[in-house]
Order: structure tokens, then sequence, then C-alpha cells
């Protein structure tokens, strides 16, 4: 059995990759949409394509703001209006790497009177990702 810390699994941004400080915590999601083929021809049972329409990757993460560098990357790629895409990828130790072009569909920033600024942000994949088992 593999079994690891979550606080091991890395979210790296950009080009080169740069591992996002201060992280809490990672979420992923994979989805393969069906593609529904269903005919009279199949006896009111509902019939899938084996391969999906749509192959989705979403991730989201959260973290305390306290490593400027980071939170700055994800500030800015969220504020730059044009240009929301950025190469990203999540290292699972152990397991292997997924890593893809993805767009930042929100960020979002905690700032409580007394008590440490935070942030979170979703991800969308973009086009083709990859997944490449640990060595």
């Amino acid at each position: 059995m593999t079994a690891f810390v979550g606080r091991k699994a890395i979210l790296s941004q950009g080009s080169p990759l740069v591992a996002i400080a201060s992280l809490r915590t990672k979420t992923m999601t994979m989805a393969n949409e069906p593609v529904d083929i269903t005919s009279d021809d199949d006896a009111g049972f509902r019939a899938l394509l084996s391969d999906p329409g749509t192959k989705t990757l979403d991730m989201s993460v959260e973290g305390v703001a306290k490593d400027v560098a980071s939170f700055t990357a994800l500030l800015t790629l969220a504020t730059s209006g044009t240009d929301i895409l950025d190469a990203f990828s999540m290292l699972f130790p152990g397991i292997g790497t997924i890593a893809g072009d993805f767009v930042l569909t929100s960020f979002e920033v905690g700032a409580p009177y007394n008590e440490a600024a935070t942030f979170s942000c979703s991800l969308q994949s973009a086009g083709a990702f990859t997944f490449t088992p640990a060595a």
C-alpha cells in the first residue's frame, strides 16, 4: 500500500515549475464525460461509448498567505485579465505527477482582523494533461 501524508503533495506553477508554498489542502477531481449512444436496439438499457466525450481535471487549493512569492504569482495570474492560463503540476509522493495547462477560474483571499490571511483558488484543465507514475 502506498500511503502518504497530504502535506507532502506538491502543487507547482509556471515554466519552469515552481512549488506553491504555504498550502494546507489540495484537491483534485477527474471526470470522463460519457457519450450516450443509446438507441432502440438497446432494449431500453443505456449504452455508452467506451471513449469519453470530454476529459476534465479540476484542482483546488487552500493555503496561508505567508509566502509572498507564491501568493503573488497566483494573484498576478488571477488579475491579469487576458491570460489566465499557466502550466501546473500536482505531485503525489510515491504515486506520480499530473501535469498540464490550467485556467485559474477563481481566487479568493480571506483576511480576518486577528487571524492569518488565507487564500484559495480553483483550476480547470485546458487541453491534454498527463500522468507520470513515480519511478
